[in-house]
């Protein structure tokens, strides 16, 4: 007794230790979501595309700072010289040597461009902006599709539970059906067709688990995981109320990230336009410089020369003719600015469809739900009364055979129902913009 105290004990703890390892294993919604915000490949270089914008959008970008520049040179020469002055004096001298230095500093500076840099600037802000709804859009698409991966996998487990107790009634079946032949009062084809719809349902099941295996892969690459890590989810859908559809059309013109990039993309194609525009106005430069120059020679007129100080100029530049193409430039952006707009309007539309779409799917699903619910208990009841008949020979293999076939197609009708309202509930939340509330 001792010994088996011992043993019970033992099993408690390994038991314990194998639940614990299930359970930390248990990969939840929340967990699948927020692993895909930090490790996911495509948020990850969309979030890092977001930064540049950030550091493009500034004023030296958009040219309105000057520019400064230092330069220095020294030259060495020798050479053979010969002069004769106007005094009758003749100079000869042969590899004769000369140097020169010269260093200064420039300072260019624009300032006045026809306000192409302040078109620019703002054009530079409308592309940050645009990084950022960029970003908000691969995320709410990527965890949109951690969401029906993961509930694929729900519904696929559950899908292999209902297969699993399927293969339970027919070998319930089976085993009557061999009983009815032994004693004489059965057929031996209701035995051969108990087995071919058993081996139906075992192959069932081996697909179910290959498609499983396939969507926990595609989930683990979703999530930035592990492929080689098993995991274990809920096996459960929980389909949560949908809010007004009022409400979330007017957080679509607010929060989408498709109709948000859309209209600012508009905001940079009119700000390219007033930049191309900008082409046919003068132009202002202010250049300033501080030279040194040095000059020594051997022999020469000038033996020895230097200059250094400041100077400055204005330069005015006016476009006179350009050969018509800023013309052609401008109406370009005109024809993209009315595409742009149309592709605004195009948006919403799809948008909208695509959400009263959701709303119908929503809406079939929880009736189905509540219908093949129903349904499910009736089924339930009939095949336990089905399978009492068919033991005391009252209904022929054939009856029993099809009140178990609809018994699994109601569970895989149920499993289905709450799988469409869960998408359907995903698509409503990343059209609005919510979806990493979900």
């Amino acid at each position: 007794m001792k010994h088996c105290g011992k043993m019970i004990l033992l099993l408690i703890m390994f038991c314990s230790g194998m639940y614990a390892s299930a359970q930390d294993s248990l990969l939840t919604i929340q967990d699948a979501i927020r692993m895909s915000i930090e490790k996911n490949f495509d948020v990850t270089i969309s979030r890092n595309e977001k930064e540049l914008g950030t550091i493009t959008n500034s004023w030296a970008m958009a040219g309105a700072l000057p520019r400064v520049s230092a330069t220095a040179t020294k030259t060495f020469g020798a050479s053979n010289l010969k002069q004769k002055l106007n005094n009758g004096t003749v100079i000869e001298k042969d590899r004769s040597t000369s140097q020169s230095f010269a260093a200064g500093v420039a300072v260019n500076w624009r300032v006045f461009d026809g306000f192409k840099m302040f078109a620019t600037k703002r054009r530079l802000e409308a592309l940050e902006r645009m990084g950022e709804f960029n970003f908000r859009k691969t995320l709410n698409e990527t965890v949109y599709d951690v969401i029906t991966a993961y509930y694929n996998i729900v519904t696929l487990k559950e899908q292999l539970q209902a297969t699993n107790e399927q293969i339970s009634l027919y070998n319930e079946r089976l085993k009557l059906s061999q009983a009815k032949l032994d004693i004489g009062t059965g057929a031996k084809y209701e035995v051969l067709e108990a087995e071919v719809d058993l081996n139906e349902q075992k192959s069932n099941l081996l697909t179910l688990q290959n498609a499983i295996a396939v969507a926990k892969t595609s989930l683990s690459n979703l999530i930035g995981g592990n492929l080689d890590t098993d995991f274990n989810i809920t096996d459960t859908i929980l389909v949560q109320p949908l809010p007004s559809l009022t409400d979330v059309r007017s957080k679509i013109e607010q929060q989408n990230p498709d109709i948000l990039a859309a209209n600012t993309n508009l905001t940079v194609l009119m700000e390219t336009k007033k930049e191309i525009n900008a082409d046919r106005l003068p132009s202002l430069t202010l250049n300033g410089f501080y030279n040194f120059n040095k000059n020594s020679s051997s022999a020469g007129f000038n033996l020895f020369n230097q200059t250094y100080g400041p100077s400055g100029s204005i330069g005015l530049s006016v476009p006179l003719f350009q050969g018509i193409i800023v013309k052609k430039q401008l109406q370009v952006a005109d024809i993209d600015i009315r595409n742009q707009q149309l592709r605004i309007e195009k948006a919403k539309k799809d948008i909208h469809t695509a959400l009263t779409n959701a709303y119908i799917n929503y809406s079939s699903a929880l009736k189905t739900i509540e219908l093949e619910k129903s349904n499910l208990k009736l089924a339930s009841e009939n095949i336990m009364i089905a399978t009492e008949r068919y033991r005391k020979l009252n209904i022929t293999a054939v009856e029993l055979r099809q009140v178990q076939i609809s018994y699994n197609a109601t569970k895989f009708r149920l499993y289905n129902a709450l799988n469409q309202a869960k998408a359907a509930e995903a698509m409503v939340a990343l059209l609005s913009g919510d979806i990493e509330n979900l």
